[in-house]
């Protein structure tokens, strides 16, 4: 029997628990997107009088009329408790309807208590050093946004997993935008951390679909501040007022010739210097990262880089703690490049992510490194991570040509016209 394009019943005997005098057990088979739930009646009938094509009991026996009126009755609830499940829920499933036939009342997991589960893991993994600590800090801060977003939208700390609905997806979104002042990515990054939270809960059998696995999330490409060669040579050659300017100024300039990121910079020793087959130093260093596979950045030191290196050969800091530079704390290394960066006249936001960018585009794909080289300089696993600074190069060669086609145009209008 067929309620609809995804529903159907069908009445069978459970033939394999026929019993000894040839009667078999009445069930109700529900399936509901080709998923199955049985519910049993109550009921045996013989072999023999039962017309499985119907779904009843032959005859007109009293025994045979008080089955079929069960079967009926069950089917007639069976329906209702699907149409009511349906007007309440996002997704019905035939365990759903089972369950509410037979009147259990199981307790629903909560969005809360599935995010706290996954967080618990995450603390864990932490714990065993698989995983690093800033994950478990934006675990918790995902968390601190979903419940900002519930007491806003729901006027409550936390909602049935079932109440999650693909509208969920958007008015979280907005909330996080327009509410909280959040940018796209970062409220899209957030968006994803409850996806997952959601798939987790069906991998768990604690929810029956994921209602926002198809939902797409947007992801704006950020401008990436990069310095051009001018600006370099300005920052090398600019005199710093002060010393704790002048360190972070050589830092800076390190990693703009070295790509290195500013964690892994700041945990550079002499033993990370290697001389390699071709006779050349060498930084090797696997990357300040916890992941399944080892991430190692390998990068010849170029004239500059080894500069600084020499410059700082005897400093107090790098001597007592065996580090090549005087990167003692992120605290405030930005707010200082910031100074540096008026003092040499650079409009740009200077920040530790600056530096790594800078060595991908200027440094070395706009002098002819192939991208696969700069790729293994920069410990990237997939060479997709680079060719995101092959676009930079791309659109600042682009900028460049058209301003120089606006000069030839006013110089050579007459040429130009005759093309």
């Amino acid at each position: 029997m067929k309620i609809n394009e995804r529903v159907s019943l069908l009445v069978m005997l459970e033939k394999s628990k026929v019993t000894a005098d040839g009667k078999a057990p009445v069930f109700i088979r529900l399936t509901i997107d080709g998923k199955r739930g049985e519910l049993s009646l109550g009921q045996k009938v013989h072999l023999k009088n039962w017309d499985q094509q119907k779904g009843y009991v032959r005859g007109a026996s009293t025994e045979a009329r008080l089955t079929n009126n069960t079967i009926d009755v069950a089917v007639l609830k069976i329906k209702k408790l699907y149409e009511h499940l349906c007007r309440n829920e996002e997704y019905v499933s035939a365990e759903m309807v089972k369950s509410a036939y037979q009147g259990k009342q199981e307790k629903e997991k909560t969005l809360m208590e599935v995010i706290d589960f996954v967080i618990d893991r995450v603390r864990q993994r932490v714990a065993a050093n698989k995983r690093a600590p800033a994950t478990l800090t934006k675990w918790n801060t995902a968390k601190d946004k979903v419940i900002s977003f519930l007491q806003a939208e729901y006027n409550a700390n936390d909602i049935s997993l079932r109440k999650v609905k693909m509208s969920f997806a958007e008015d979280f979104v907005d909330y996080l935008m327009l509410k909280e002042g959040i940018g796209n990515n970062t409220s899209m990054c957030y968006l994803k951390k409850v996806r997952s939270i959601l798939r987790s809960a069906v991998e768990r059998e604690w929810l029956d679909k994921n209602v926002l696995n198809n939902y797409q999330c947007s992801y704006i490409e950020p401008e990436k501040d990069v310095l051009d060669e001018k600006e370099l040579q300005t920052l090398y050659e600019k005199q710093m007022p002060v010393e704790r300017l002048d360190e972070v100024k050589n830092a800076y300039l390190f990693m703009c010739y070295t790509g290195f990121a500013y964690k892994d910079a700041s945990k550079l020793t002499p033993d990370h210097i290697v001389r390699f087959f071709d006779g050349e130093e060498w930084l090797v260093k696997n990357r300040e990262k916890i992941k399944k596979t080892i991430c190692k950045e390998s990068v010849p030191l170029l004239p500059i880089a080894k500069e600084i290196i020499e410059k700082y050969k005897n400093h107090s800091y790098c001597k007592e703690k065996n580090l090549l530079l005087p990167i003692s704390s992120n605290q405030k290394y930005n707010a200082y490049l910031k100074e540096v960066a008026d003092i040499c006249g650079i409009k740009k936001h200077l920040t530790t992510h600056t530096a790594r960018h800078t060595f991908a585009t200027t440094v070395t794909l706009a002098n002819g490194v192939p991208i696969e080289t700069v790729s293994a300089m920069l410990g990237h696993k997939s060479i997709k991570t680079t060719q995101i600074y092959a676009k930079i190069v791309a659109k600042k060669i682009g900028e460049d040509m058209s301003e120089l086609k606006t000069k030839l145009a006013m110089k050579q209008p007459a040429l130009l016209h005759n093309e």
